[in-house]
């Protein structure tokens, strides 16, 4: 399990750090891919991208 930043995360997403704490605090991220340490919000890697970028199963 990588733990991220929101800067690291943003990085990662090429989107602004505002963004990612504003859908964090709205609760866009379900408590395993997002969470709080005091102030600053952690996102767990593995577990955001396969939130944003899900499997697509073709039959």
């Amino acid at each position: 399990m990588n733990i991220l930043t929101t800067e690291e995360a943003a990085r990662l997403l090429r989107t602004d750090v505002r963004t990612l704490q504003r859908q964090a605090q709205k609760g866009y991220y379900p408590s395993d891919v997002c969470g709080r340490a005091g102030r600053k919000y952690l996102f767990n890697e593995e577990a955001l991208l396969a939130f944003l970028f899900p499997k697509k199963v073709t039959v």
